[in-house]
C-alpha cells in the first residue's frame, strides 16, 4: 500500500508512520521542517525496508497540484490519505490576521485542497481517507475559537467526501481526538487525561478499511462533548474554557 501522511513528523503523525512502516507500508511523509522530514525518512526506511519519501512543506502556501505530481513520480498512486496536520492556539478573542491565516488554512482549507487533489486516485481503489479533528469543535467556546471553528469545517467536510464516496472501496475514517501528549500538552494543567500518541495510532491502524465516519478518540470523549453541547446557555456562558 502507498500511504501519504500530512503532519507526519510529530505526535500523532510520527506514530502513525511508525506503525504503517511497521505493516510494510510504503510512505510519503509530509511536514513542516525539512530536517525533521529527512531524518524520519531515512529513520523508517532503514528500519522496516520500506519505501519512505517526503516533502517539506509549509501548508499556508501550499501548491496541490503540484504535490500530487510529485506524489505521483516519487511514490506512484496512493492507496490511502491521512490528514494529521494541525495547528492550535490559546486564543481568546482577536489575534493577527497572520495567526488567523495559519489557524485555518492548517487546520482546515489545506486539508480541503490536498484531498480533493487526490480524490480520483482514492475513489478507484480499496484505500482509506482518514482526517484528525478535535473535540474543541463539539460546541464555540471562547478559548480556541479559531482552530475550533476550522476543525468542524473539516469535519462537515469529510462527512460529504464519506458520502460521495459511498459505494466505492474507500473508506473514511474522522477522529475527534481528544488531548494528546505532545510537546504542545507538556507541563499543562489538562481537566481529562492526555493519550498517548502510540495509542491514538494503534487506534487508527486497527481500524483501516472500516467506514466509520466521525469517531471520539479515546471514545469516552462523547460523553464529556455531549455534556458540553447540552447545557444550557446561562450556565455554559460562566465557564472558562
Amino acid at each position: 500500500m502507498n500511504s501519504l501522511v500530512i503532519g507526519a513528523t510529530a505526535g500523532l503523525g510520527r506514530a502513525l508512520t511508525e506503525m504503517l512502516a511497521a505493516q510494510g507500508h510504503a510512505l510519503y511523509l509530509v511536514g513542516s521542517d525539512e530536517r525533521d522530514v529527512a531524518a524520519q525518512t531515512a529513520d523508517l526506511a532503514a528500519r522496516y525496508g520500506v519505501k519512505v519519501v517526503g516533502d517539506s512543506i509549509n501548508l499556508v502556501e501550499l501548491d496541490p497540484a503540484s504535490l500530487h505530481g510529485r506524489v505521483h513520480q516519487r511514490l506512484g498512486p496512493i492507496t490511502n490519505l491521512f490528514y494529521i496536520a494541525g495547528f492550535s492556539l490559546f486564543d481568546s478573542g482577536p489575534v493577527s490576521d497572520d495567526l488567523v491565516r495559519r489557524l485555518i488554512e492548517v487546520n482546515f482549507t489545506s486539508a480541503v485542497r490536498i484531498v480533493n487533489a487526490f480524490l480520483p486516485d482514492l475513489k478507484e481503489r480499496d484505500g482509506n481517507l482518514v482526517g484528525a479533528g478535535s473535540v474543541s469543535a463539539s460546541r464555540g467556546r471562547r478559548i480556541n475559537s479559531i482552530y475550533a471553528a476550522a476543525k468542524s469545517g473539516l469535519e462537515t467536510y469529510f462527512s460529504a467526501v464519506r458520502h460521495y464516496l459511498a459505494g466505492t472501496r474507500c473508506r473514511v475514517q474522522f477522529y475527534q481526538l481528544g488531548y494528546i501528549e505532545t510537546r504542545m500538552t507538556f507541563g499543562q494543567k489538562l481537566m481529562f487525561p492526555a493519550m498517548k500518541p502510540e495509542d491514538g495510532a494503534a487506534v487508527i491502524v486497527r481500524n483501516l478499511g472500516r467506514d466509520l465516519g466521525s469517531i471520539y478518540l479515546p471514545r469516552w470523549w462523547w460523553l464529556i462533548t455531549t455534556t458540553i453541547r447540552l447545557l444550557p446557555w446561562p450556565i455554559f456562558k460562566r465557564l472558562n474554557i
